[in-house]
């Protein structure tokens, strides 16, 4: 009987031992998500900038070749092909300059999310200007905008905007 009995102690010691291993490893295990990388937010926070500042030189209302080629001068550095292709289908897209004021003058970042370890959602503000609000401080207005951008053969592109002003 005193065998029966440490028999059971030993296996209810050996299932406990499991259990607990079992919950260690899950709890305390290295997350499998990357963090975001110092490098990379610094070049989105680069290329982001840089799109806002040229978006005044890509006038919408022009003819549909000079909007082409504005972009091509512009932008197209900045955005993968599959969004040039999107500007070039339909400029409507393109948060762009729309009439002579205000114009889209820069954009604020507000959040950078990681989607994974190649992309990352830009959620901003358009600001945008008139020869007024330049002289004097301020600005004509904040539209929200949201940039998704990815990992293209080391480079971080523009992969698809939403948001800004428009006509």
């Amino acid at each position: 009987m005193s065998t029966d009995r440490l028999v059971r102690f030993i296996a209810v010691g050996i299932v406990l031992l499991l259990v607990v291993s079992i919950a260690g490893f899950f709890l305390y295990r290295a997350p499998t998500r990357s963090l975001p990388n110092e490098a990379d937010i610094n070049a989105i926070y680069q290329v982001v900038g840089e799109f806002g500042a040229r978006l005044k030189d890509v006038v919408i209302t022009t003819s549909d070749q000079n909007v082409i080629t504005a972009v091509d001068f512009n932008l197209k550095q900045l955005i993968t092909d599959r969004l040039y292709q999107v500007f070039v289908q339909d400029k409507i897209r393109i948060p762009g300059r729309y009439v002579s004021s205000p114009w889209p003058e820069r954009i604020e970042i507000v959040s950078v999310q990681m989607l994974d370890s190649g992309s990352y959602t830009v959620n901003g503000s358009q600001i945008v200007m008139t020869d007024d609000t330049l002289a004097h401080g301020g600005n004509a207005g904040e539209t929200p905008i949201t940039l998704t951008l990815k990992k293209v053969n080391g480079t971080w592109l523009i992969d698809d905007v939403t948001g800004g002003p428009k006509a």
